[in-house]
C-alpha cells in the first residue's frame, strides 16, 4: 500500500485502524478460539455426566431386581412352604393351625424389613385351602392379565410391568404402576398341584433412583412395550404407563441394553441442547475476562486518541483565526508530549506577532483615536444645539405657579412628567433596575389617572428578589403603556391594568394584562409575525414602534433568550408573558458591572491624563 495513502488519513481514522486491525480483531478470534473450546469441553462433560448416570440407573434397577429374584429363591427351596401347599385340609380349624405354624417358620412374616418387596402373594391350584392373607387358590387369579401373561410366556419366572387401575380405588394399595416376579414353585415335584409365587416390587423405590439423577438431559427405562422410568419431574407411580415408541423420532444421545430379571431393558439417554451463549454465561469468570479484554484496550485508545485529537483540533482552529488575522493565546493545559511542545511553540509565535503588531501599528492607532476624538467632539457639539434643559425649566415654571395659585394635583402631575421627560432624555445608562423600572411606569399610570380619573385601575406585584434585576429601560413601560394607549383609551369601560413580576428556579417572568378593547385575530397574527421575525428594518417600516422596539432590546440585551406569547381578544382584553432564563439576566448584570468598571477606569485614566 502506498505511503501516501496513509499520509492523507487523519489521525483519528489512522488509530482506529490500529486498534481495529492489532487490537480488536486478534482480541475477537482469540476469545472465539477459547470460547469455542470451552463449549466442547462442556459437551464432553455433559456426555460424560449422561455415560456415568446410566450406569448408575443400571446398577441400581439391576440390582434392586436381583435382590428381589433372590428372594424368589428362598421361597423356591422352603420344603416347609411346599408342604403347606400340598396338604389336603379336612377343616378350617386344621388348616388355619397349619398355616399359623407355617408363618412361624417361614420367611413371608418378616420378609418386608428390606422395604423393596411391596407385596408377595402365594397361589396354589388347592381347593382345601382358605383365601386370605397372603397365601389364595389359583381359581382367583385365572383371569387376570399377568397370570394369563406368565402362561403364554411359557417360563417359570418371569418379570412383568403393568398398570394396575384397580389400585385407584384402593387406599394405601401402591401405584397403579406395578412391576412383578412371578415364578413357579415346582422345586418338590408335586406336578399335580400347580402352585405360583407373585412379588410386586415398590415402583416408587425404583423410580426415586432414577429421578434423583439431577443431569442436564432426560433418561427414559424402557421395555417393549412401556416406558417403565424417567427423570422428568412429576413423574408418577398413577400415571399409566407411556408406550414406549413415544421417543422414537428424536435421535438419542446414547443407549444402552442391559439385562433386568428375564427381560431386556433399555436405558435411553438425550442431551439437554444447551445454547452456546448460555455455557459461556455459566463460566461467569471467563466472559468477565472476555469483556476485559476487550473494554480495557478501547477505553485506552479512546482516551489516547482523544487527548491526541482534540489537541491537534484545537491547534487547527487557532491557526485558522490567524489566517483572518485573529491572533489568540491557546488557553488550557498543553500536556508535556510532542503535541504540547508544538501549542507552546504556537502561543509564543502568537505573543511576538502581537508585540511586533503594536510596535508597527501603534502610531496608525493613536492618530486614528485622535482623528475618533474630533469626530465625537463634532457630534456633541451638533447635540448641544437642543438643549432638553429648556423645555425642563418651562415644566418647572409650569409646576410653580400651579403651586402658587394651590392647584396641587396638577402640580404634581407636572412634576412626574418633568422627571419622566428627564428619564426618558437621559441614556447615559440603558439598564436599569426592576424598582427603577417600576418608578417609572408608576408616575406614568399617576399622569393616565390625572387624564382618565377612575377610569384606569392599576394593579401590580414585583417579588421581592426580583426588585434588583437589570432590565434596558423604558422596556417594561413600553408594554403598560401600549396597554393604556390601544387597550384602554379606545374603550368606554373601566379599565384594568395588572403587572405581575415573579421568577421560579429558572426562569423571570414578566405579565401585563388588560381588560380593554383587544386586538382582532388578523391583527393579532401580524402582530405575532412582526415579534418572531423581528429586525431593525422592520422597526423603521412599522407604523406602531413602542411594543416591537421594547420586544427587540430585550431580545439583544438578554442575547436572544427570551420568550413572548401574547393572546388577545376583542372586547376582552389583551395578554402579554415575557420569560427571561435566570441565567441571562445574572449573565447581564455581570456584564453591566464589567461595563461600569470599565468606564470608571477609562474616566480614572482620562483624569490622571
Amino acid at each position: 500500500m502506498n505511503k501516501k495513502y496513509f499520509n492523507n488519513l487523519n489521525i483519528r481514522s489512522k488509530l482506529l485502524l490500529l486498534y481495529v486491525f492489532c487490537v480488536l480483531i486478534p482480541i475477537i478470534l482469540t476469545d472465539a478460539i477459547i470460547m469455542y473450546t470451552v463449549s466442547g469441553n462442556y459437551k464432553e462433560s455433559q456426555l460424560r455426566d449422561l455415560q456415568h448416570a446410566m450406569e448408575r440407573v443400571e446398577y441400581n434397577l439391576g440390582e434392586n431386581i436381583a435382590a428381589c429374584t433372590m428372594f424368589t429363591n428362598n421361597m423356591y427351596t422352603d420344603s416347609l412352604l411346599d408342604k403347606f401347599l400340598n396338604k389336603q385340609y379336612s377343616s378350617f380349624n386344621e388348616y388355619y393351625d397349619e398355616y399359623n405354624k407355617m408363618l412361624d417358620n417361614n420367611s413371608l412374616s418378616y420378609n418386608y424389613n428390606a422395604g423393596l418387596l411391596y407385596k408377595i402373594e402365594i397361589f396354589a391350584d388347592n381347593d382345601t385351602m382358605i383365601g386370605g392373607g397372603k397365601i389364595s387358590t389359583i381359581k382367583t387369579i385365572k383371569d387376570t392379565d399377568w397370570y394369563q401373561e406368565f402362561e403364554k410366556s411359557g417360563k417359570d419366572i418371569f418379570l412383568f410391568a403393568y398398570y394396575d387401575e384397580s389400585k385407584k380405588f384402593l387406599p394405601g394399595s401402591g401405584s397403579c404402576r406395578t412391576i412383578s416376579i412371578i415364578r413357579r414353585l415346582d422345586n418338590f415335584g408335586s406336578k399335580n398341584i400347580e402352585k405360583l409365587l407373585k412379588i410386586d416390587v415398590d415402583y416408587n423405590m425404583l423410580l426415586t433412583d432414577v429421578l434423583n439423577e439431577k443431569i442436564e438431559g432426560t433418561i427414559f427405562v424402557r421395555n417393549n412395550d412401556y416406558i417403565l422410568f424417567s427423570n422428568i419431574p412429576n413423574t408418577s407411580g398413577m400415571k399409566v404407563f407411556d408406550t414406549s415408541d413415544i421417543i422414537e423420532d428424536s435421535e438419542p444421545t446414547m443407549s444402552k441394553t442391559f439385562k433386568s430379571g428375564t427381560q431386556e431393558w433399555e436405558i435411553v439417554t438425550f442431551a439437554e441442547n444447551t445454547p452456546f451463549w448460555n455455557v459461556i454465561f455459566q463460566n461467569k469468570g471467563l466472559l468477565y475476562l472476555f469483556l476485559l479484554d476487550i473494554i480495557v484496550p478501547t477505553i485506552l485508545i479512546y482516551l489516547i486518541g482523544k487527548s491526541i485529537t482534540h489537541r491537534l483540533t484545537v491547534v487547527t482552529a487557532y491557526l485558522g483565526k490567524v489566517e483572518k488575522e485573529q491572533f489568540e493565546v491557546i488557553d488550557f493545559t498543553e500536556g508535556e508530549d510532542e503535541i504540547g511542545k508544538v501549542i507552546r511553540s504556537y502561543n509564543m509565535m502568537v505573543v511576538r506577532i502581537k508585540d511586533l503588531i503594536e510596535v508597527v501599528f501603534k502610531g496608525n492607532a493613536e492618530k486614528q483615536a485622535l482623528e475618533l476624538s474630533k469626530k465625537q467632539a463634532e457630534l456633541q457639539a451638533i447635540q448641544s444645539q437642543v438643549n432638553p434643559h429648556f423645555l425642563f425649566n418651562t415644566l418647572e415654571t409650569i409646576r410653580m405657579r400651579s403651586l402658587i395659585k394651590s392647584e396641587l394635583e396638577t402640580a404634581n402631575i407636572i412634576g412626574e412628567l418633568a422627571i419622566l421627560f428627564r428619564k426618558s432624555m437621559t441614556w447615559g445608562q440603558d439598564c436599569i433596575t426592576i424598582n427603577e423600572e417600576m418608578s417609572f411606569i408608576e408616575k406614568y399610570i399617576n399622569i393616565q389617572k390625572y387624564r382618565y380619573g377612575d377610569k384606569i385601575k392599576f394593579y401590580h406585584y414585583v417579588m421581592k428578589e426580583c426588585e434588583t434585576y437589570l432590565i434596558p429601560k423604558l422596556t417594561i413601560s413600553s408594554f403598560v403603556e401600549n396597554a393604556c394607549v390601544h387597550g384602554l383609551e379606545a374603550t368606554e369601560n373601566e379599565g384594568v391594568i395588572s403587572l405581575t413580576i415573579t421568577k421560579n428556579e429558572e426562569y423571570l417572568f414578566v405579565e401585563i394584562s388588560d381588560n380593554g378593547k383587544g386586538f382582532e385575530e388578523s391583527r393579532l397574527e401580524e402582530i405575532r409575525y412582526m415579534i418572531a421575525n423581528a429586525d431593525h428594518k422592520m422597526l423603521s417600516k412599522s407604523k406602531s414602534t413602542g411594543m416591537l422596539n421594547a420586544y427587540l432590546r430585550l431580545k439583544m440585551h438578554f442575547d436572544n433568550q427570551i420568550e413572548f406569547d401574547i393572546d388577545s381578544e376583542t372586547e376582552k382584553g389583551t395578554d402579554i408573558i415575557i420569560q427571561i432564563p435566570l441565567k441571562a439576566v445574572e449573565d447581564s448584570v455581570i456584564a453591566e458591572e464589567v461595563k461600569v468598571n470599565k468606564e470608571v477606569t477609562l474616566n480614572d485614566k482620562s483624569n490622571d491624563c
